[in-house]
């Protein structure tokens, strides 16, 4: 994915490069002080002229008088129009000279006011007159301090005419004014045009930080969709891959079953030891799908790690034994409260990950030691190790320290990240350290309790399934034909009754049309036509007339589906099923 650049900064104004357009922000700042201003001028203005033609009448001050409340009119006309419509509609470019043009015109009525009614021989009124001119020009420079234009186009009409008149007239008193003039007004000029390069910077930098911001969150919107669209990407491939998988699962098996004791039953074999090792894939990445959507919950209670310890080294031992391994064991008499199988998961990916990475001749080592307060359970291995810049990366799907070539014999690089979002899920603390060529430990930790605080605690034993009483009947429903086919004749091999269809509305059929009682219902989710196999499956048990035991079997790994599923309350099973896992659970509902 492209990285937006990040903007250039503007040049400043005295690097004598062309300024780009003004920013809303800018032209707002103009206008944010105009009005009281404007209105604090007209105030000013209406006091002078009254004051001079008290005085001394003439018809200049009211000509002046008009000419600067005219223009003090047309200033707050654009403050008004400015206001109702703002630089939304129309460009910042226009309000802003608009509002030059307005600036310029009031401070040429400010400017005039000497040249008409500067009396030549009254030292007090000249004095007000140059104190009121240089008063409204640091106030019009608040007002426009962050166009540079625009105090140039303020300053110089209210303070260039003054001096001029004021030397025109002669006396060593106007002199000094004149001095006091010019000299406040290059002051002033230079003051204010470092005000504007503090604040044009400053709103140029907020203008450009929130550009930033939004392109920022479009970003992130373009990164959320593009992984909203992965995720149904593989979804959707996941469940079409699933399909053939699973009918060719059941196809792999009724082949076996029937070739049993032939000459090419070790190709057979073989065949189905490719379709576990998919099966195996798929179930990683369903496993990742499962704890992303948060539909794992765990079943925490206190029991004693021996116990768990002691499942793990019947799994492993052979595998261990083959490869030349030691595996050794020290749970220590600790007690411990999690979820037993989900804590046996985690410890079993990091002692296969373990023995897959350790040199012949060395070993792995699981034990349980007390940190901390709490248990810490460890498993060594003396591996190759791994780096400090790989560290942070070995937790992520799919990757894999020294498979580059992608070696399935390997692993699938999922077994590390499904430990870590357990952990995560349980609220276990896991940690790795490692060395290169020294091997690695990785830690979980968890919480300790007493032996008399223990839970009764049972694990089930892994039984083969049985012999069947008598018959049963299963409503296959799948829109598949190749499942509808496959799943069938080996349940027809297993001795079960088989009615197979391939819509909500032919399965109601076939209820209806039954004698006797449907004991098992096996739907697909996804039907043809939008149907949903959750919904059919209740449909089916109102025609019966009563809660049929029901498989769900779904391709779905979604994360969305996956929480919808489980949270129905059926079995779900899903694809590609393992015959003996469907066996299983059949000879336990019906």
């Amino acid at each position: 994915m492209r990285i937006a650049r990040a903007p250039v900064l503007p040049a400043s104004p005295g690097e004598g490069r062309r300024r780009a357009a003004p920013t809303h922000a800018e032209v707002e700042r103009l206008y944010e002080h105009a009005g009281a201003t404007t209105l604090a001028g007209v105030v000013v203005a209406l006091c002078l002229w009254l004051i001079f033609h008290r005085h001394r009448p003439s018809t200049p001050v009211l000509a002046w008088a008009v000419l600067i409340h005219g223009a003090q009119a047309g200033a707050l006309a654009l403050l008004w129009a400015f206001r109702r419509d703002g630089p939304g509609r129309t460009s910042a470019a226009t309000w802003q000279r608009r509002q030059r043009i307005a600036l310029a015109l009031t401070a040429l009525a400010w400017g005039i006011a000497p040249v008409l009614f500067l009396p030549p021989d009254e030292l007090a009124y000249a004095a007000l007159v140059v104190l009121v001119l240089l008063g409204m020009a640091v106030v019009g420079v608040v007002a426009t301090a962050t166009d540079r234009t625009g105090i140039f186009l303020w300053l110089v009409p209210i303070t260039t005419p003054l001096p001029l008149v004021l030397l025109w007239h002669g006396s060593d008193a106007y002199l000094m004014l004149a001095v006091v003039a010019v000299t406040w007004a290059a002051l002033h000029l230079r003051l204010a045009l470092a005000q504007n390069h503090l604040l044009s910077t400053t709103l140029r930098a907020q203008s450009e930080n929130a550009a930033l911001v939004e392109r920022l969150h479009q970003q992130m919107d373009l990164t959320a969709q593009a992984s909203r669209e992965k995720s149904q990407f593989l979804a959707s491939a996941s469940h079409d891959l699933r399909q053939p998988l699973h009918a060719l699962s059941f196809f792999g098996a009724t082949l076996e079953r029937r070739m049993a004791g032939s000459v090419d039953q070790p190709l057979i074999y073989n065949m189905m030891r490719s379709i576990e090792a998919l099966d195996k894939s798929f179930g990683a990445i369903l496993d990742i799908s499962k704890l992303d959507a948060g539909a794992v919950e765990p079943h925490v209670q206190s029991f004693p790690i021996r116990d768990l310890f002691r499942r793990l080294q019947m799994s492993f031992a052979g595998q261990a034994e083959e490869a030349g391994l030691q595996l050794r064991f020290r749970p220590g008499g600790k007690v411990v409260t999690s979820d037993p199988q989900l804590l046996e998961r985690i410890l079993a990916n990091l002692v296969q990950n373990g023995l897959r990475y350790s040199r012949p001749g060395a070993g792995v080592l699981v034990g349980a030691r007390r940190r901390r307060g709490g248990i810490s359970l460890e498993v060594w291995d003396a591996g190759i190790g791994i780096s400090e810049a790989e560290l942070p990366k070995v937790f992520a799907e799919f990757y894999q320290v020294a498979n580059p070539e992608r070696d399935r014999s390997k692993g699938l690089g999922m077994g590390l990240a499904i430990v870590k979002r357990l952990s995560e899920l349980l609220g276990h603390e896991l940690t790795v350290r490692s060395r290169p060529g020294a091997g690695s430990v990785f830690r979980v930790w968890v919480a300790r309790v007493h032996a008399e605080q223990m839970d009764e605690f049972t694990v089930g034993a892994e039984t083969l399934p049985g012999a069947l009483d008598d018959t049963r009947a299963v409503l296959l429903l799948d829109d598949e034909e190749a499942i509808r086919t496959s799943v069938g004749e080996l349940l027809a091999e297993w001795g079960y009754e088989v009615i197979a269809v391939s819509t909500t509305a032919d399965a109601l059929a076939a209820a209806k049309r039954r004698d006797g009682m449907i004991d098992v219902i096996i739907s697909d989710l996804r039907l043809r036509d939008g149907e949903d196999g959750l919904r059919a499956i209740e449909q089916i048990r109102q025609a019966c007339g009563f809660d049929v035991p029901a498989l769900l079997v779904t391709g779905d790994t979604a994360p969305d589906q996956v929480l919808r599923v489980h949270e129905s309350g059926h079995i779900v099973l899903y694809k590609p099923v393992q015959p003996k896992e469907l066996l299983t659970l059949l000879k336990k509902l019906a």
